[in-house]
């Protein structure tokens, strides 16, 4: 209280002390424009400024005010559409992952001019056209994406080429994969999409040449690699009708692929496809010694090699070790057959039959008989083979015979 008293004295007396100086001497000053002159005291002119001054400064304040207002209720606006759009995106995206693909289109395109991610809606409402079976439209999309968003090419390319691969334009999807790749040379997707469809239409030649880059890239496994690299050699060799272009495929085989028995059984049987069924022979012989594989046995009794009674020979030595193989007592029935060795082929058929029945012993078994005269137990025979090889034949009523 007693500061405030002091203040107010202060004041006042600073107040008198002006007034007084005011009066005592109240200055000159003179204002000359063109031809005008303004004569006022120093302290009236003072005051003008002065005036002048605050109320430059209130209107500055005002402007300055007024633009905040606008700015604000224009970001408002902005803000709203923004939002807006936002929420069309995730509704017509989860519209997309619940297969409502009309309305999926429907909000993803009202969204799409306000959205952060604009291709995104345009190639979702692309795929949502597609599953609607408006091709055109869906096209019309993918144009509209591509020109959304600079350097869009490869996501636009790779959404029509899924299209393509799904509606079977094999060839439209090469054209289109063959241009995503030179945009991106390396991209793993565009690599798998190249690989399926080369798979699709047994374009062999160049999956075998895109097989490096898809090792590099790892999209596959090990296996699911080495199963493909199999598949594109056992199709090269059952394409070969010459046995110099078989030998030239073979040749060619990495040779961790040459010990597998399903290829060495494919490259045998090109082999004896061609006439060279002596090479298929010592083909197969050689890698049931270091590998005993039942399919490569049973090809075995079924090529005829340069020597067959050394063949039959090697068959019978095998007989030591697998006394009880079924199959390896097929066989060597079947390589007495060539050797005209009617007595030994019957009983290794019997003996095969013992251990397995099997609707490939009856037939050999029963075609013996019957070149033997063996009529009824020839047809005996026939008629058990003929019944294993049909599963669902059921016990149904017969007619009894006379």
């Amino acid at each position: 209280m007693r500061a405030l008293l002091i203040w107010i004295g202060v004041l006042l007396l600073s107040g008198a002390a002006l007034i007084e100086l005011i009066e005592g001497d109240p200055g000159y000053v003179l204002i000359s424009i063109w031809q005008t002159r303004i004569e006022l005291s120093f302290w009236l002119a003072l005051g003008i400024l002065l005036s002048v001054l605050f109320a430059i400064a209130l209107l500055a304040k005002f402007i300055r005010l007024s633009l905040q207002s606008t700015h604000s209720v224009v970001g408002k606006l902005i803000g709203g559409n923004t939002h807006r759009a936002a929420r069309k995106t995730s509704q017509g995206l989860l519209d997309f992952l619940e297969g409502n693909w009309k309305q999926s289109r429907k909000n993803l395109i009202k969204g799409a001019n306000k959205s952060q991610m604009p291709l995104v809606n345009y190639l979702a409402a692309a795929r949502s056209s597609y599953e609607l079976g408006e091709e055109a439209d869906a096209q019309a999309l993918l144009h509209q994406a591509e020109k959304s968003v600079p350097d869009s090419e490869l996501a636009v390319a790779l959404t029509q080429a899924r299209m393509q691969f799904r509606d079977k334009k094999y060839e439209q999807c090469l054209g289109t994969l063959t241009r995503a790749k030179r945009v991106s040379p390396s991209h793993p997707v565009v690599l798998d999409l190249l690989r399926q469809v080369y798979e699709t239409v047994q374009e062999w030649k160049p999956l075998l040449e895109l097989l490096p880059e898809l090792k590099k890239s790892k999209i596959l496994k090990k296996e699911e690699l080495r199963l493909l690299e199999l598949k594109i050699y056992g199709a090269k060799l059952e394409a070969a009708t010459e046995k110099e272009r078989v030998d030239s495929v073979w040749k060619k085989v990495p040779s961790s692929l040459k010990k597998d028995s399903a290829l060495i059984a494919t490259y045998a049987q090109r082999l004896s496809g061609v006439g060279a069924e002596g090479d298929s022979e010592h083909i197969l012989r050689t890698s049931l010694e270091k590998n005993w594989d039942e399919t490569l046995l049973r090809l075995y009794g079924l090529v005829e090699g340069k020597d067959t009674a050394k063949q039959l020979l090697n068959g019978e030595t095998w007989l030591k070790a697998r006394p009880g193989n079924a199959l390896l007592m097929l066989t060597l029935g079947r390589l007495c057959m060539r050797n005209q060795l009617w007595g030994r082929a019957r009983e290794y058929f019997e003996s095969s039959l013992q251990l397995q029945k099997d609707p490939n012993a009856y037939a050999e078994l029963a075609r013996l008989l019957a070149h033997l005269g063996e009529h009824e137990k020839s047809t005996q025979y026939y008629q058990q083979g003929l019944l294993m090889s049909a599963p669902d034949l059921q016990d149904l009523p017969l007619p009894v015979q006379q």
